[in-house]
């Protein structure tokens, strides 16, 4: 019985592969070490030694010299600087005025006035018609999404959400609105190559 039991136990071990070739070699080695414990062979103590006495090295001192060398000036060159940049002239330049104009150009504003048709038109972009199924309710796949007429597609830009909606569906197009503006998406014309 004890046969039998053996050899599945080695079976195993050899489907095991790596890891139980590593677990076998493992336990072999703590059971060398526990032997060792038992039968009292353990490492003699180290002893500690004095450290050998230093041997007196001579120590050659190099005379110190040091000499300034003058840089060459070479035309293009910008090996010193005519002004100290860190001082101001003038202070006033640099306190704030009202009214004063710091320009001859308008001011730019910040925020476009067509903001929100220049994001809508960016969203657009990444909004992908990828099938319209052409029956008596047409629909279409936008963004991995099945929409009918009327349904609303949302989709989130920073904090903002925008909601497009399917207006009209045509054979290879569909009409979008979002607040007002309405887009229209084309049907993506994938090329075949044949080899």
């Amino acid at each position: 019985m004890s046969l039998s039991s053996g050899a599945r136990l080695l079976e195993r071990l050899r489907l095991g592969g790596k890891k139980s070739a590593v677990a076998c070699a493992l336990i072999v080695i703590m059971l060398f070490m526990w032997i060792r414990v038992y039968l009292g062979q353990r490492p003699a103590p180290a002893a500690a030694s004095p450290a050998p006495a230093p041997t007196p090295a001579v120590v050659r001192r190099l005379p110190r010299e040091v000499k300034l060398l003058e840089l060459p000036k070479s035309p293009g060159r910008h090996d010193f600087l005519p002004r100290d940049f860190f001082t101001m002239k003038n202070p006033s330049d640099f306190r704030p005025q009202a009214g004063r104009n710091t320009g001859t150009d308008q001011e730019v504003p910040v925020v476009s006035p067509n903001e929100t048709q220049e994001v809508i038109a960016r969203i657009a972009k990444t909004l992908k018609l990828e099938a319209v199924l052409r029956s008596e309710r047409p629909q279409v796949f936008i963004n991995d999404r099945l929409l009918n007429v009327g349904d609303r597609l949302t989709v989130k830009e920073g904090a903002a959400f925008y909601e497009f909606e399917v207006l009209r569906i045509d054979v290879e197009s569909v009409l979008v609105q979002c607040r007002g503006i309405q887009l229209t998406l084309q049907l993506a014309q994938y090329l075949e190559v044949v080899p």
